[in-house]
């Protein structure tokens, strides 16, 4: 477990905290960019590090709700410029 005090500050029109490289490299992470999701409860706020790519089929299909992705309705493919054919 990892504890230390930190300061909320000003960064342009909002206020921002600053993690640390120890702190990255403690949860494992390097230098690359990284999306927390922010819960706020009962005067908490917990970011948790959301995956780059899901572990499972499960979870990289957990949104899809079954309808067909490829149908001409929803795309607008622009006009053919050669020799397509559809």
């Amino acid at each position: 477990m990892f504890i230390k005090e930190i300061q909320l500050k000003k960064w342009g029109n909002s206020q921002g905290i600053r993690i640390g490289k120890e702190e990255l490299r403690e949860l494992g992470y390097t230098d690359e960019e990284i999306v927390f999701t922010m819960t706020v409860d009962k005067g908490q706020i917990i970011l948790t590090p959301k995956k780059k790519y899901p572990d499972t089929l499960e979870e990289l299909f957990a949104d899809y709700d079954g309808s067909p992705l490829d149908s001409e309705d929803k795309f607008d493919w622009g006009e053919s410029v050669g020799r397509e054919l559809l």
